[in-house]
């Protein structure tokens, strides 16, 4: 999980060596969005808005006329020659300016001959801003330096998608060919097991139930954290409960009675049939490293044997005396960072080292005699971030790993949180790096800890590194970012599977015990309160031996996607061009033969859809939705296929829609039905303060 800073980079146009796909441009959207900047500043005076920032506003004044020609690179240009007043403590150099503005407007040139502006340029004038919040600048100026750009920030995410003119209208279909098959959705097992070890042992049991059953989530996908703590290290986890118990002991040896609580989890999912298992790797254990410590080391050339070594003897272990099946092995986690402050578990792997690991890491499996050890595949390299880390990187080590056969998939986390036109380059850079083979699969394997997409940004929410950071928000709102950044990576980069960072979060802004509120409350104040739980505790729990299972609208949201796209089911596509502005859409086809399609709205209002099947004879079969109101409820009744093989259907005003149905030669009935009422029924919502489930007084070791 990535909780340091900003990172730029300028990547080279080399890397692209084919055409690049673009995403037209709604330039009526941007207008209305400058005009928006006139409406919400009407006191700013001249002096604190650039010139560039006015002329915008002129234009906007008349929106309802013909759009001048004003591209992006015409701003980008004009941006060049933007410079600011020579003052003690700054330079150009500092900030950019007109050289490598101009670079960026050529790296354009080639790469965008559509004129779309993208991430590439996010970063540069995320860049440029980091000087208006320069304290030797005069404030004045770095005021006026911020405004002036701010705006291009969100340029991306909110204008770079064609929708349809008039929704009721426009017939929605899915695209004949079929896309990627959907392998897994999964969450990780990092770091709440050390604070269920402390719930009473119904409550575990309960979770496991929550996690992994098709009543509740039934995820499909879990990440088991191998942990690097010995129990004696010259320095430990600072953060409480980040630190994971390795198995092997700070002295080298190995006590198979560690983490206990981590491997009860991961049998319950191995148990519960999750068909995609991962153990990752955040760091080597501490007696690996110089300084005996589960942080701050990097993992040199020198030390890889010994890295795989252990790493071989702890699945050997899992697979052999535990019985428990894993299917993939990832042997670092986000490896530019070494975590030298030990807030968590952290290992840096040099670029040039990376290929190694994989490779002397299957030689390691492939020399095992058990056959569920031969069969474990192996995923990299996590990298935190897609523009300025895998698109700078994977040169360095993709070929390499490919060429040998010792990497079956690439696992990724988006922390810059990029946007379509930057994911739609990354996908194409991947295959660029494969060739001459096809590329490997793709795999979202952590996200969390991003701030809402409110107001200007509700309809497509925000991107890039400003994204992420502190807030607690289980309403609907964030949900609706989770199922976008889904679609992103179903639709644009085509993954086989995507996964939140954790399951069970205790970043809380405060205890719902004392403040009963706190569990259903936004708050973006508290700097330890984070959206990155799909389920919350008490973070007071051993005081106020509160138990419960707070609920949040991402739980209920990421339902839609693990319920109705189970592992096996092929995609097809739904352009947007079909589809009402602020609303996606996924559509897959599960190996029951039942197609199904999720509906995303991000309006506030309902929005009214004509679709298509795909196929004769067709009908619905089950309609579920989830609004800021109802979880994951039944749709009822259910709308009628007409003759023609449509049917019309309301999206929810801020909600998800999934509906099911069958045509002729597919399956006859709903993949998982509605959640079964059991001796606990059907739970509260984080939105009415959650859910209390069973308790007594043991615990697991």
């Amino acid at each position: 999980m990535r909780l340091d800073g900003f990172y730029f980079v300028l990547v080279s146009a080399r890397v692209f060596a084919s055409p690049l796909q673009q995403v037209p441009v709604d330039r009526r959207g941007l207008v209305d969005y400058i005009s928006s900047l006139a409406t919400e500043n009407p006191n700013t005076g001249d002096d604190a808005i650039p010139a560039l920032s006015r002329e915008l506003i002129e234009i906007s004044k008349n929106v309802e006329g013909a759009l001048p020609e004003l591209s992006p690179r015409d701003i980008l240009t004009d941006l060049s020659q933007f410079t600011l007043p020579a003052l003690d403590g700054f330079t150009v150099e500092a900030v950019g300016n007109a050289a490598i503005w101009q670079e960026a407007v050529d790296l354009d040139a080639k790469i965008n001959p559509k004129e779309i502006l993208n991430q590439y340029f996010i970063r540069l004038l995320d860049f440029v801003q980091q000087a208006a919040f320069n304290t030797s600048i005069a404030f004045e100026t770095r005021v006026s330096m911020a405004r002036g750009l701010q705006y291009l920030q969100v340029y991306p995410a909110r204008f770079d998608q064609a929708q349809a003119a008039v929704p009721a209208d426009t017939l929605v279909q899915m695209s004949p060919a079929p896309q990627q098959t959907i392998q897994s959705f999964g969450a990780s097992g990092a770091w709440w097991p050390n604070y269920l070890k402390h719930f009473p042992v119904e409550q575990q049991k309960n979770l496991s139930s929550l996690l992994f059953s098709e009543d509740w989530l039934h995820l499909s996908g879990y990440r088991y954290n191998m942990g690097a703590s010995g129990h004696n290290d010259s320095q430990a986890v600072t953060t409480p409960g980040r630190g994971v118990e390795s198995f092997m002991l700070t002295d080298a040896s190995y006590d198979w009675r560690r983490d206990g609580p981590g491997v009860y989890y991961l049998k319950a999912a191995h148990e519960a049939g999750v068909t995609s298992i991962t153990a990752f790797v955040n760091a080597m254990p501490a007696a690996l490293t110089a300084e005996k410590r589960p942080c701050g080391a990097t993992l040199s050339a020198e030390a890889i044997p010994a890295f795989v070594t252990y790493t071989t003897t702890v699945l050997s272990r899992l697979v052999e005396q535990d019985k428990i099946r894993i299917d993939y092995i990832s042997p670092m986690n986000e490896p530019d960072n070494n975590f030298i402050a030990c807030n968590q578990e952290g290992m840096a792997v040099q670029t040039s080292e990376r290929a190694a690991v994989f490779q002397q890491l299957r030689a390691g499996l492939q020399a095992s005699t058990t056959p569920g050890l031969k069969a474990i595949k192996i995923m990299g390299d996590e990298t935190s971030q897609i523009a300025s880390e895998a698109l700078g990187e994977y040169s360095t080590w993709l070929p390499s790993a490919l060429a040998s056969q010792s990497i079956d998939a690439i696992s990724v986390h988006m922390y810059d949180f990029p946007d379509d036109t930057t994911l739609l380059n990354y996908r194409q850079f991947v295959v660029n790096q494969s060739l001459p083979n096809s590329p490997p699969p793709i795999k979202q394997t952590e996200v969390s800890t991003f701030t809402t997409a409110r107001d200007l940004w509700a309809p497509w929410g925000k991107t890039g590194g400003k994204t992420f950071g502190p807030e607690y928000d289980p309403s609907i709102h964030s949900a609706l970012d989770m199922a976008r950044f889904i679609w992103q990576w179903l639709t644009l980069v085509n993954a086989e599977s995507w996964d939140w960072w954790t399951a069970v979060s205790n970043m809380m802004p405060c205890s719902p015990s004392k403040v009963p509120e706190c569990a259903t409350t936004f708050t973006n104040t508290s700097g330890s309160a984070f959206n990155d739980g799909l389920l919350y505790i008490d973070p007071a729990y051993a005081e106020t031996k509160d138990y419960t299972f707070y609920f949040t609208k991402r739980f209920w949201v990421f339902k839609h996607f693990t319920t109705f796209l189970r592992p096996g089911a092929v995609r097809y596509d739904i352009p947007n061009e079909l589809l009402p502005y602020g609303t996606v859409a996924v559509a897959a086809r599960n190996m029951d033969g039942v197609y199904s399609t999720i509906f995303v709205n991000r309006n506030a209002t309902e929005q009214a859809i004509r679709m298509q099947l795909p196929g004769v004879s067709g009908k619905l079969t089950k309609a579920v939705q989830t609004t800021d109101a109802v979880d994951f409820e039944d749709v009822a009744p259910l709308p009628v296929v007409a003759a023609d093989g449509t049917f019309r259907v309301t999206l929810p005003a801020k909600g998800v829609l999934s509906v099911q149905f069958t045509v002729a030669g597919g399956g006859n009935g709903p993949v998982a039905g509605r959640m079964r009422k059991g001796k606990r029924g059907y739970p509260q919502t984080a939105q009415s303060g959650g859910s209390s489930l069973e308790e007594n007084e043991d615990d697991v070791s």
